[in-house]
């Protein structure tokens, strides 16, 4: 039996096992996340709840904690309220068993326990937990006096950074401690004591309602996929100290690009401003200013469900209560489902790596995998914030359109415009061309018209781009759509030489965008 088909059969189960394994991993990310809440917060518990039941986390898993209400919590009672009660509950729980560490008890270092085994992979704090930890009286008193500015010495840092070293032996907690994550291509490869490290994240934001849509929309995305534009702010460094920074986020651009999003990658110094038409995003990534600005000011601006957005600033997670401080909360206001930020000045090397993140990401790794394997340091200032589990491109970019379709999401266009990018990068570009117009013809979409438009335009075929530019002007209902399109065709246009054409389609944006705040826009594009 099965004789002469044997090679295909074993290859069939080997698949299958494959499959089997893969659903084993990704089912076991919800027995392996303990949650902690601070019971004095009744948002904090009720969140807690609401995220379990959604992710299938077993209510046995839930830690409840007698902690501080506000953001910052000094590093006595972060040792006294959550760190030793979190480790009794872990313990007392059998989610890992550990021995007295005879080491010693040096004030300076967390050593009290041995680990020897531990089931627990992911670490979830709830709106209500502390956001960061205050250094020592003694270090800011140096710093007052100006006598101490070394990073090494400082002792303040991120909850969810430290809590990520919460199962490990003998390290100090002055400066940033090597993250054994970090650069790795897969969870397994960790040894050693390595195999404790928690993937620690937070469900948080400026309000418990704008907590409680990270878990939604994490779920849409993971079914969906994230769909929409990847905007990428550098500041054309090419060679200072800075440099790094940019380089990631060219990075970064171009492993979406392979993945077939549409990206917008600004090399110009000053950030984008209030009047730069971003829409449909799905990805941001940015730097560098203190506190938000630019489009996430409009009151009317959102991300797509699922957005990754993260802008790089020493301080830009200082704060996750307002929503028009710092940049992690304003984004999340804005409808990013995950970001990450620094609670203080990490320095550039131990902030997240961004090309590494995204290249992570799109291979299919968790939000929380991917925010770690991109830092070089923990028990340092970085927070993670969103659903660690949060796996965006667990489903194919097909199975993604499949379900956009099945359920008529308005997504599926900018999913359609993925799979054109992918042929035209492959150099089936006539094979997109046909793609993009019989999916234009079955339902009628500015995103495609927008990209059939660029598809002509590339190949010189400026009459047929024009009449798809401009029907996509005539029917915009956005001013970003109407202004973006229009200052693209009226720059063909012109170096086609026909400037009287591109003054009167100025001329006509200017009059139906009139009051505008995209407006604005359209001159210092310079089409």
């Amino acid at each position: 039996m099965f004789q002469g088909n044997n090679k295909g059969w074993l290859a069939l189960l080997s698949l299958a096992g494959w499959l089997v394994a893969a659903a084993e991993v990704w089912s076991a990310d919800e027995a392996d996340t303990v949650v902690l809440a601070n019971k004095n917060v009744p948002e904090s518990v009720e969140l807690a709840h609401y995220y379990m039941k959604a992710r299938g986390i077993p209510e046995r898993n839930l830690c409840r904690l007698d902690l501080p209400a506000g953001e910052v919590i000094s590093r006595k009672y972060y040792t006294q309220q959550l760190r030793e009660p979190l480790l009794e509950f872990l313990r007392g729980n059998d989610f890992v068993v550990q021995v007295p560490d005879r080491a010693g008890d040096d004030p300076d270092s967390e050593k009290n326990w041995t680990t020897l085994k531990s089931s627990v992979r992911y670490l979830v704090s709830v709106y209500g937990v502390p956001l960061r930890i205050a250094d020592t009286p003694m270090n800011y008193v140096k710093r007052l006096l100006g006598r101490d500015e070394a990073v090494a010495s400082r002792t303040d840092a991120a909850v969810d950074s430290e809590l990520a070293l919460l199962l490990f032996p003998n390290y100090s907690l002055e400066g940033p401690q090597q993250n054994p994550l970090y650069n790795q291509l897969n969870w397994i490869e960790l040894g050693g004591s390595g195999r404790f490290l928690l993937l620690a994240a937070r469900l948080d934001g400026p309000d418990p309602a704008t907590a409680r849509r990270l878990v939604d929309d994490a779920l849409v995305a993971e079914r969906y996929g994230i769909q929409g534009r990847g905007y990428f702010d550098g500041r054309g460094l090419k060679s200072d100290a800075y440099y790094a920074g940019d380089y990631w986020l060219r990075e970064a651009c171009e492993r979406m690009r392979r993945e077939g999003y549409e990206c917008i990658l600004d090399e110009l110094d000053p950030i984008w401003g209030q009047a730069y038409p971003m829409e449909d995003a799905g990805f941001y990534m940015g730097w560098y200013t203190e506190d938000v600005q630019g489009p996430f000011l409009r009151p009317d601006f959102k991300f797509l469900p699922g957005a990754v957005a993260y802008h790089l600033h020493s301080g830009s997670a200082s704060t996750l209560r307002f929503r028009s401080q710092s940049w992690a909360g304003p984004l999340l206001t804005c409808g990013a489902a995950a970001t990450m930020g620094a609670v203080r000045e990490p320095d550039l090397p131990f902030t997240p790596q961004l090309d590494i993140f995204v290249h992570r990401l799109c291979d299919g790794h968790t939000f929380g995998e991917s925010a770690y394997m991109s830092l070089s340091a923990v028990s340092w200032q970085i927070t993670v914030v969103g659903d660690p589990l949060y796996r965006p491109f667990r489903l194919s970019l097909d199975e993604q359109i499949r379900n956009l379709e099945a359920d008529g999401r308005p997504e599926l266009d900018w999913a359609l415009v993925r799979k054109v990018n992918l042929l035209v990068r492959e150099g089936r570009f006539n094979l997109a061309l046909q793609f993009c117009r019989t999916r234009l013809a079955q339902r009628e979409s500015l995103v495609l018209r927008e990209k059939l438009g660029d598809l002509y335009a590339r190949n010189e075929l400026y009459p047929e781009a024009g009449e798809q530019y401009e029907k996509a002007i005539r029917q915009a209902d956005t001013a970003e759509t109407a202004l973006r399109v229009g200052a693209r065709w009226i720059l063909i246009l012109r170096l086609l030489g026909q400037k009287e054409k591109a003054d009167q389609l100025e001329a006509s944006l200017r009059e139906r965008w009139k009051g505008s705040p995209i407006l604005p826009w359209l001159e210092s594009s310079k089409p």
